[in-house]
């Protein structure tokens, strides 16, 4: 268990500096909070969280694969669907970069989340 605090540890370490290196590199001002680009982007972003939150109880209850994967799926399509939104509308902004990075780095660490929790229950 203590290797996985690690693993989850270096992510976000590697998450972090690979944020600030594509922000130095082509020049991204960091917005400091969550930007919605119109209503929808809005209300579709915030009912996936919330959804998403109420799979991952679902699964702290039932401790399911089930809840888990649908968890993980949820949050990235909330990444892609954010990513779109951005692209689409703030192109100039370059904003979708980040997002993109974050999915990829997100998609690894659900990858391994699912590995690992599938081997500790055999």
């Amino acid at each position: 268990m203590f290797k996985f605090y690690i693993f989850i540890a270096i992510i976000y370490v590697i998450n972090y500096l690979l944020t600030k290196f594509i922000r130095q590199k082509y020049n991204i001002i960091d917005p400091r909070r969550i930007r919605y680009v119109n209503d929808t982007h809005k209300w579709v972003e915030i009912s996936l969280v919330v959804l998403a939150v109420i799979v991952f109880v679902l699964f702290l209850f039932n401790l399911n694969l089930v809840w888990l994967s649908l968890f993980i799926a949820i949050s990235i399509v909330g990444k892609i669907f954010r990513a779109i939104f951005e692209y689409k509308y703030e192109r100039e902004e370059k904003e979708f970069i980040i997002t993109l990075v974050d999915l990829g780095i997100w998609s690894v660490f659900s990858g391994t989340l699912l590995v690992y929790y599938i081997n500790t229950i055999n």
